[in-house]
Parts: structure tokens; sequence; C-alpha cells
């Protein structure tokens, strides 16, 4: 009964206003007994009848009444459409396209970070942070693209995002650095995603581009078409203290792109803390679209009503006949 209570909470009617028809069936009987009583047999007088008459305790005509006033009860019910819910399920699930561009260059597997107490190399430390980041972000298509002196699609856009890190875990580091060609294979797959909320995030440990096109010049490109870029910069504790962004050429791309934001970071907390950060910053600005599913319990009411409406018709017409 316990489990029966939460369930029973949700019951509605689909079609509440025919619910005022279950007013008519004791109007109707009501009706039917004052003005309309149906005799079984005619006569002049009841005199004649009463000698042969004899008492009963059971009347069998007042039971088929019984019998079709509740069928007609239970088919308003029916008619009405009870319902219990069963779930919600997504009408149209609504994210964030996000595209990250990593850097694996050679530099990223400098193994000067600590995660649990143990040494780690950049990349480790990125593929764990990374798959933090997504599975907060379920709704979120994510794409990758990994650039050292040349770039490639690693994923597009998608909501596989355990596929995703498999695939990342799999990628060997390279030489070069060519952020800017990155980037552009970044936009290619962000840029049909119109009238959505376009992110992309640009890890890399160098401040200067050796390969590929400027990663200024193709910021410029894309802040009309509405994609903003993060750039996460990942630098030694020395060099965050001495860094003059000024002359730094990563530095300068977020400023370029509506809300681009410009991190650097020296350990595996730092790293963990911007994508937080990250995380907290774009967000959708829409709800996700759900609808309620109800269980439709038409049945219920509408096949029991049915046989009692077969029940009054067989004994009305064999056992429970009034006449012989």
């Amino acid at each position: 009964m316990k489990d029966l209570w939460p369930i029973l909470r949700t019951l509605r009617f689909e079609s509440w206003w025919l619910l005022a028809a279950l007013l008519a069936v004791p109007l109707w009987a009501w009706l039917r007994g004052r003005y309309a009583p149906v005799a079984a047999v005619e006569f002049p007088s009841s005199d004649l009848l009463r000698p042969t008459s004899r008492k009963t305790r059971f009347r069998h005509g007042h039971w088929l009444l019984f019998f079709r006033y509740l069928a007609l009860g239970m088919l308003v019910l029916a008619l009405a459409r009870p319902q219990v819910e069963k779930g919600f399920s997504d009408v149209d699930a609504k994210g964030i396209n996000i595209m990250l561009v990593l850097d694996w260059s050679s530099s990223m597997k400098k193994r000067d970070f600590t995660i649990e107490r143990k040494r780690a190399s950049r990349a480790e430390a990125l593929v764990k942070v990374i798959s933090e980041f997504m599975r907060a972000r379920k709704s979120d298509r994510v794409g990758l693209v990994r650039f050292d002196r040349d770039a490639f699609l690693i994923s597009p856009l998608t909501l596989d995002h355990d596929w995703l890190i498999t695939r990342l875990k799999e990628e060997k580091n390279g030489q070069g650095t060519a952020p800017g060609s990155g980037m552009v294979i970044a936009a290619e797959h962000l840029l049909p995603a119109t009238n959505q909320t376009k992110v992309m995030i640009v890890v890399t440990d160098a401040d200067q581009v050796n390969q590929g096109p400027e990663p200024e010049e193709v910021a410029r490109a894309l802040a009309p078409l509405g994609v903003k870029v993060h750039v996460i910069q990942i630098v030694d504790f020395k060099d965050m203290a001495a860094s003059n962004l000024q002359w730094n050429q990563m530095a300068q791309v977020p400023k370029l792109t509506p809300g681009g934001q410009f991190f650097q970071v020296a350990d595996f907390l730092g790293l963990r803390s911007v994508y937080r950060e990250i995380d907290r910053l774009e967000k959708a600005t829409f709800k996700e679209d759900k609808q309620r599913n109800y269980r439709e319990l038409m049945a219920w009411p509408a096949v029991p009503a049915l046989a009692l409406l077969l029940l009054e018709l067989v004994l009305g017409q064999t056992a429970w006949r009034r006449l012989p």
C-alpha cells in the first residue's frame, strides 16, 4: 500500500470536465424510480395478485439496476481518461556546444603536476580534469581537436563523452605548437550549430606560436560569428610570477572574442579550479524542455463497466428474468 500511495498521488483526469456527468447517474436513477416505474405484469388491480404473492428478501430487479448505474458511473470515469504519472522525458535536450582545442606537443609530457600525491604529466592531468568537466555537463555536445605542429580532429561534437575521453588517451605527443590550426578546425565544427551557444576552450603550455595561422587572426574572424574563446595556459610557477601578459601571444586571443577569458595555471589544482570556473560561466541560459509522461488507466474502469452491463443483460434474460 505504501508503494501504491505515491502513484495515486499523481492521479489526474485528462478530460476532467466529463466528471460532471457522474451527477446525471443518480439523477436519472431518482427520476426513473419516481416517474417511470416498470411493472413486470399489468393487472387492473393488485388485489387479484395478493393471494399468490409472497415476500422475498432478494429483489433481482434492484440488483440489475444497481449493476447498470454502477457500470454507467464507471464508463463516465473511463471517458474522463484517468492517468497516473510515470516519469519525465526530454523533449529536446538543449545544451552548449563546446570544442576543446588541446596542446599535445612533447612539452605536455613534462611531469611537473601532482595528482593524489603522485607525479603526473601535464597531459595526464588534463585528461583527468576534462573527464570531470564533461561528467558535469551531460547535456552539452563536446568535440575535441588536438594540435602539435599540425592539428587533427579527434571527435566532432558529441554527447558520447566516454568515447571522447577514450580516444584522447590513445593520442601520442608530437613536436611543435600550432594552436591557430586547431582553432580553425574547431570553428568548422562549431559554426553549423546556429542559435546555440558556441564555446572554444584552448589549452596550451606555450605563449608563442611556431606553426600554423596566428591565433589572434583566427579569433578576430570568430568574434562576429558568436564563438567565445577561453584560453588556459599551463606555465611553471616561476614563469607565472614573472610573466608579462602584454607580450604573451595567447593571452591576447580571448580579448578578441565576446566574453572570452584567459587563465594561467601551474598545477593540477589550479587546472581543476579553472575548469570549474568555466563550468560555472558557461551554463545554458535556458532550461531543458521536459514533459511528464502519464500511464492511461482508462481500461481499469471501462472493462469492469462493460462486464457489469454484460452481466446485467445475461442475468436479466436468464436466471433473473422478470417474466417466464
